[in-house]
C-alpha cells in the first residue's frame, strides 16, 4: 500500500540521493555560495543609505554605498555565470550515472520478472522518470538550496539591523509551513496515481505499436483505440486532480504572501511611529521579506516538479532495489569451452504457483554433436534452451557445462561462447555493419566481410546503394525475412561460438531464401555443438540425435532413421507434415 509515510520517506531518499552526489556538485556549489554571499549585505547597505546618507544629506555617502552595491552585484553576476557552466556538466554527470545504473540493472533482471512487466513501463522508468529526477535536481540545486542559504543569511542580517525584524519574520514563516503541510500530502498521493496511470498507458501503447501489423491484420483498430482511450482517460483524470491541486496551492499562496506583506508593512510602520525602528530598517525589511519567504514559496510553487521528481525517484528505486535479478553467483572461469551440455533430472516451473513445464529431463549433448528438440507447441523445447543459457534456473535437478555445475560457472562468460539464430531475428536500428558487429564489436572489416560471405549475405549487402552502411529500420523491417536471417547468421559466425542454437531458423522463409539460409547454417554449425528447435522436421535430417518432447517430458530419442522407421510420437509428427 502506498501510504503517506512511504511517500514522505521516498522524498527523503531523493534528497539523500542528491546529497550523495555532492562530489559532482562541489564546483557549482562553491560559486553559487559566493554569489549568495555577494548580495547578502544589500539590506545593511540599504539601511545605511536611508538612515545615514539620506538623513544627513550626504550625497557622497550615497554614491559610495551605491558603488559598493554595484561591485557586489558584479561579483554576483560573475559567480552565477561560472556556476551555471559547472551546473550543466555536473547535473549531466549525475544523470548519466543514474541512467547507466538503471540500464545495467535491467540487463541483469530475472526473466521471470521481465516476462511479467510491460516493456513500456520499463521504458517509462528509464526515460520519463530519469528526466523528472533531472529536472527536480536542477530545481533543488539552482533554486531551493541557494534560496534557503540566502534567506538564512538575510534573516541574520535583519536581526543584526534590528531584533524587531526577526520577530516579524518568525511570525510570518510558520504560516507557510501550515499551508505546505495541508497541501503536500494530497499532492504526493496524486503524483503517485499519475505516475502509475502514465506507466500503464505507456506500456499498453508500446505493445500496440509493436504489434501494429497484428492489430490491422485482425481489423481490431477500434478495440485497440478503446483500450487506449480508457487508459488515457484514467491518466487524464489523475492529471486533472494534480493540476487542480497545484493551481489551488498557487492562488492560496499568492493570497498568503500578499496578506503577510501587508502585515509586515503595518507592523514596521507602527514600530517606526513608536521610534522602535528606523525608516531604513523598515525599508530593508520590506525589500528583504519576499526573499525570506522565497524558499517556502518556491518549494510550494514548484511542488509539482519536486513531488513528481520524488515520485519518479521512488519508481526508479523500486526497480533498483528489486530482488528480481538473476540468481547466478558463480565465478568459475571457462578457459576453453568445449560445448558439452548435460541435463540431469531437470524439472522446472516458472513460479511456485505455476504448473511444472519440464519433468525430470535428462540427456547429455557431447561437444560438437548436433541435437534437435522436436515436439508440439508447449512441449518445452525453448524452455530447455532458456534453462541451458541460464535465463531461468531449474526447480529441481542439475545442468552441467563441460562437466561443471551451472551454478559454479561464470554464466555471462559462458553466454559469450553461445549464439542464437531464431525464426524472427531481431535487428537493431543502425547500419548493417553495426548489426553484424554486434556479435563481436572488435571485429575487423576483413572478418566482417568473411562472416557475411559465409552467411550468403555479402552479395545482397554489396548490391545495396550504401552497402554495409545501409541503415536498418527498427527490428530490421526494411529487409526481407531471408535477408534478416542471413545477417543474423553473419553475426553468429563473427562471434565464432562453441554452442549454436537454431530456433526455427528457416521455418518462415520461401524456398529460395531457405536454400541460401540452410547453406549458411551448415557452414555455421560445422564443428560446433548445435541445438536445433524445429517444427518442420525436414530441417533436421542431418542431426546426430533427435529428442522428442511432449508436455515437458522426453518420450523418445534417436537418429532420423531410427525414429522415422518406428511407431511413436515422432512418426506421428512426421506423418502430420507429409
Amino acid at each position: 500500500m502506498h501510504t503517506n509515510e512511504s511517500i514522505g520517506l521516498e522524498n527523503q531518499f531523493l534528497m539523500s540521493y542528491i546529497w550523495s552526489q555532492k562530489k559532482h556538485l562541489w564546483c557549482y556549489t562553491f560559486w553559487r555560495v559566493l554569489s549568495v554571499l555577494a548580495i547578502t549585505p544589500f539590506p545593511i547597505i540599504t539601511q545605511r543609505i536611508v538612515d545615514e546618507s539620506v538623513a544627513n544629506h550626504d550625497l557622497s555617502g550615497v554614491w559610495n554605498y551605491s558603488i559598493w552595491s554595484l561591485l557586489l552585484l558584479l561579483l554576483h553576476f560573475v559567480s552565477m555565470r561560472v556556476a551555471v557552466r559547472y551546473l550543466a556538466v555536473d547535473v549531466q554527470l549525475i544523470l548519466r550515472e543514474l541512467r547507466s545504473r538503471l540500464f545495467h540493472k535491467l540487463n541483469f533482471m530475472h526473466f521471470g520478472f521481465l516476462d511479467s512487466i510491460q516493456t513500456g513501463r520499463l521504458l517509462s522508468k528509464y526515460a520519463f522518470d530519469t528526466s523528472n529526477v533531472e529536472m527536480t535536481t536542477i530545481m533543488i540545486v539552482t533554486a531551493v538550496l541557494p534560496e534557503l542559504l540566502r534567506s538564512a543569511l538575510l534573516i541574520a542580517t535583519l536581526t543584526y539591523i534590528s531584533p524587531w525584524l526577526l520577530v516579524i519574520v518568525l511570525i510570518c514563516v510558520p504560516i507557510f509551513a501550515v499551508v505546505r503541510h495541508y497541501f503536500f500530502k494530497p499532492i504526493e498521493a496524486t503524483n503517485h496515481a499519475v505516475r502509475v496511470a502514465r506507466e500503464k498507458m505507456t506500456g499498453q501503447a508500446n505493445e500496440f505499436i509493436s504489434a501494429i501489423k497484428l492489430v490491422r491484420g485482425y481489423g481490431q483498430e477500434q478495440q485497440a483505440k478503446q483500450q487506449m482511450d480508457l487508459l488515457s482517460d484514467d491518466y487524464s483524470d489523475q492529471r486533472e486532480d494534480q493540476i487542480r491541486q497545484n493551481q489551488s496551492l498557487g492562488y492560496i499562496l499568492f493570497t498568503s504572501v500578499s496578506a503577510l506583506s501587508i502585515f509586515a508593512v503595518a507592523a514596521c510602520g507602527w514600530l517606526v511611529i513608536e521610534d522602535q525602528l528606523t525608516m531604513g530598517a523598515m525599508i530593508a525589511l520590506v525589500a528583504s521579506l519576499p526573499i525570506c519567504f522565497q524558499p517556502v514559496f518556491m518549494i510550494t510553487q514548484f511542488s509539482i516538479q519536486y513531488l513528481v521528481g520524488a515520485e519518479s525517484y521512488r519508481s526508479i528505486q523500486e526497480l533498483m532495489n528489486s530482488g528480481y535479478v538473476e540468481a547466478w553467483r558463480g565465478n568459475r572461469p571457462l578457459d576453453a569451452v568445449s560445448g558439452s551440455i548435460e541435463f540431469k533430472d531437470v524439472s522446472f516451473a516458472y513460479s511456485e504457483d505455476d504448473p511444472t513445464v519440464i519433468h525430470n529431463f535428462s540427456t547429455k549433448i557431447e561437444a560438437g554433436e548436433h541435437v534437435a528438440f522436436v515436439g508440439p507447441s508447449g512441449s518445452g523445447k525453448s524452455t530447455l534452451v532458456s534453462l541451458m543459457l541460464g535465463f531461468y534456473s531449474s526447480t529441481e535437478g542439475e545442468i552441467r557445462i563441460d562437466d561443471i555445475p551451472q551454478e559454479e560457472i561464470d554464466i555471462r562468460q559462458f553466454r559469450l561462447n553461445c549464439a542464437i539464430v531464431m525464426q524472427d531475428n531481431l535487428l537493431l536500428s543502425g547500419t548493417l555493419l553495426d548489426n553484424v558487429r554486434f556479435g563481436r564489436p572488435d571485429a575487423t572489416m576483413k572478418e566482417v566481410y568473411e562472416a557475411a560471405r559465409n552467411a550468403n549475405a555479402l552479395e545482397f549487402i554489396e548490391a545495396l546503394p550504401d552497402g554495409f552502411d545501409t541503415k536498418v529500420g527498427e527490428r530490421g523491417v526494411s529487409l526481407s525475412g531471408g535477408q534478416r536471417q542471413r545477417i543474423a547468421i553473419a553475426r553468429a559466425l563473427l562471434r565464432d561460438p562453441k554452442i549454436l542454437i537454431l530456433d526455427e531458423a528457416t521455418s518462415a522463409l520461401d524456398y529460395e531464401s531457405e536454400k541460401l539460409v540452410k547453406e549458411a547454417i551448415e557452414r555455421l554449425a560445422h564443428g560446433r555443438t548445435t541445438i536445433t528447435i524445429a517444427h518442420r522436421l525436414s530441417t533436421i535430417r542431418s542431426a546426430n540425435r533427435i529428442i522428442v518432447l511432449k508436455a515437458g517430458a522426453k518420450v523418445s530419442e534417436g537418429s532420423w532413421e531410427e525414429l522415422s522407421s518406428q511407431a511413436g510420437d515422432f512418426k506421428d509428427l512426421l506423418d502430420a507434415q507429409a
